[in-house]
């Protein structure tokens, strides 16, 4: 398997007299580059006999990652928040508002760059003739979502882009081109950090504002200039503008302002001062920024309360402890393995014995960010994502140590040489991982579903599906798909825009899922078909536990109809959840013309104790092993 033939990428391959940051006079050891076709497995190929150039080649290589697969899904809606987003920003637009009327993360910053972004698609299509106006516009998205889906998720790749150039920044500035290079290294090819790098979310765009809002407070611990302290706030309240949980960022800069307070021989009344304007700035940036958070307050207060939810389908948490250890051995173990876990809580301690800035800017925001998530009700694998970088630096810096306390006991063994070989023990299956959860995006069940229903449906049928299945809408059926108080609806007609996301937010209400087991109970007879493809399912019998109601109107709805597919995820090849075919009578008693089964290589047939196993089967790879602790 060459899927990693070179990993030891420039890593601190200076001969062992040369000092640790001293990397530029040393020789490479390897150069890892990204082949130039991504779709292929060559990832990474090392040359040598040249002086290494670390960022721009980790910058090459961490691109070509996330945009490997970056179209998943797409003319389908496969990731339930991106569609909410995205339509956001098209009723900005149209309505010519600055208020986005949603405030749950609150996301204002990713909110006002997809408009952007839309504004731009628009712009370009308007100048080369493939808009004639803002209606047609909008409706070739809703044809098409690709046409403005595919251009945001490239931004937020190059947010991904931007947090490991700024992980190295910070690494550098504090440990040295050694440290900084490993970190980098680490982050770049990090399955999780790449994998929420492609998806339209506020997870990576906080993170960078992180990153700056650490960047500045080191200067803040070196300098003290007023600019400083002002940038680390203002970056601090951005960081809280897209996502509230990450305002923790803030106490670096109330860490170092205090730690430079009480420094003998400094001007305790200015450093006062400046610290209070500093965290002054972290609110007046978050109001400047989202200054409809006042004057909405109402929805924020709605939009709040509704992410603050005791349970959510497949992130249900338990105890503080629980959601611990759920964290550590599921998200951290699957994102940087257990050798990394224990590398950086050992990163931790020797970070902040070898620099106090450290211990100021990259301890305290850590490890209360953790707290805080662990102590939700909710837990999601991408909650993490802020924390990836910072703990990519400490394990670095554990690394290093590492290899420097190898060169002291044993003094002809090159220091390079022991942390070139943790880094690829590391780096290996991580690739590896990253390349396979590559696959498994653009391979997803309800993808292969859609083949199954394209091959199998005839013209005429009623579909009922519960995800938005865009790339079946040119097919001959009608669709319904749920909408909460409204029962089922025709999802064609609602697609093409001519039902507003007011009046589909309406119908979701309160709702973190829309699915056949959320509408109400009465209006099930509206959601009748010939054929329904469901997604969410097993999710509920997962969790029966907490969702009897809504399993409850599933079984309703299934009785007297018949299994004709089902596709699961396999490792490595597919993923997505498990999605189920039904194939239902019609009004008469007569089948909708019978599937052939000349096909039916698509399908696995199940039955007896294959059926009962499905209980235990989680959502994703990094989803919820809420099943687990059921039994």
């Amino acid at each position: 398997m060459a899927l990693v033939p070179g990993l030891c990428a420039g890593l601190s391959c200076a001969a062992p007299d040369l000092p640790c940051g001293d990397l530029r006079a040393g020789r490479s050891c390897g150069t890892m580059i990204a082949a130039a076709n991504i779709s292929a497995a060559q990832w990474c190929t090392c040359r040598t006999n040249r002086p290494p150039r670390t960022s721009k080649e980790m910058s090459r290589v961490e691109l070509l990652m996330r945009l490997q697969g970056i179209n998943y899904g797409l003319p389908a809606l496969l990731d339930p928040d991106e569609p909410f987003f995205m339509i956001t920003g098209l009723k900005m637009i149209r309505h010519q508002t600055f208020n986005p009327g949603w405030f749950g993360h609150p996301g204002t910053t990713m909110l006002y760059a997809i408009a952007i972004i839309e504004i731009g698609v628009y712009g370009i299509g308007l100048m080369t003739g493939r808009f004639a106006n803002a209606e047609a516009f909008a409706a070739a998205v809703y044809q098409d979502p690709g046409i403005a889906f595919l251009p945001a998720r490239y931004f937020f790749v190059g947010c991904g882009v931007i947090c490991v150039l700024l992980t190295i920044l910070v690494a550098r500035k504090l440990f040295g081109d050694r440290i900084a290079l490993i970190a980098g290294l680490l982050l770049a090819i990090n399955p999780l950090h790449i994998k929420w790098s492609q998806v339209v979310r506020t997870d990576v765009q906080a993170t960078v504002f992180m990153l700056l809002c650490v960047l500045a407070s080191i200067s803040v611990a070196r300098r003290g200039r007023w600019r400083d302290y002002l940038i680390a706030g203002a970056m601090a309240g951005l960081a809280c503008a897209t996502k509230w949980p990450c305002a923790v960022v803030a106490m670096s800069l109330l860490a170092v302002g205090a730690g430079r307070i009480v420094r003998p021989g400094g001007d305790r009344r200015q450093e006062m001062v400046r610290l209070a304007v500093g965290m002054l700035a972290v609110p007046v940036t978050l109001v400047v920024v989202s200054p409809f958070l006042l004057l909405d307050s109402a929805t924020v207060a709605s939009n709040v309360g509704g992410e603050a939810q005791l349970h959510h389908l497949g992130a249900t948490g338990g105890s503080f402890l629980w959601n611990l250890s759920w964290y550590v051995t599921d998200p951290l173990a699957h994102s940087i393995g257990v050798l990394g876990i224990v590398l950086a809580m050992a990163g931790v301690v020797l970070a902040g014995r070898r620099s106090p800035e450290a211990l100021a800017t990259l301890v305290p925001p850590v490890l209360i960010f953790f707290i805080a998530i662990c102590s939700q009700r909710i837990i999601w694998a991408r909650w993490i994502l802020p924390l990836l970088p910072f703990l990519s630096i400490f394990i670095a810096v554990a690394v290093v140590a590492a290899g420097g306390w190898l060169r002291g006991i044993r003094a002809g063994v090159p220091q390079w040489g022991l942390q070139v070989a943790m880094v690829t023990f590391m780096a290996v299956p991580m690739v590896a991982s990253a390349r396979a959860e590559a696959i498994e995006r653009q391979h997803d069940t309800r993808s292969r579903a859609a083949d199954w229903a394209k091959a199998h449906v005839p013209p005429s049928s009623t579909v009922m599906l519960e995800h938005l299945g865009i790339d079946m809408l040119g097919q001959p059926w009608t669709f319904l798909t749920p909408a909460g108080a409204a029962g089922c609806v025709n999802a064609a007609y609602y697609l093409k825009g001519k039902i507003s996301a007011d009046v589909v937010g309406g119908w979701r209400g309160k709702s973190s899922v829309v699915d056949l087991g959320t509408i109400d109970p009465s209006t099930l007879a509206g959601c009748r078909a010939d054929f329904a493809i469901f997604s969410d399912f097993d999710r509920y019998r997962a969790e029966s536990s907490f969702y009897g109601d809504e399993l409850a109107i599933y079984r309703r709805y299934i009785r007297g109809g018949r299994q004709v597919a089902y596709f699961a995820p396999v490792p490595g090849r597919s993923g997505g959840p498990i999605v189920r075919i039904y194939q239902f009578s019609r009004a008469g008693g007569t089948p909708a013309a019978a599937t052939s089964g000349t096909t039916r290589y698509h399908v696995r047939s199940i039955s007896g104790p294959a059926m009962a196993a499905l209980r235990l089967v989680p959502s994703s790879r990094t989803g919820n092993r809420k099943a687990a602790r059921m039994f």
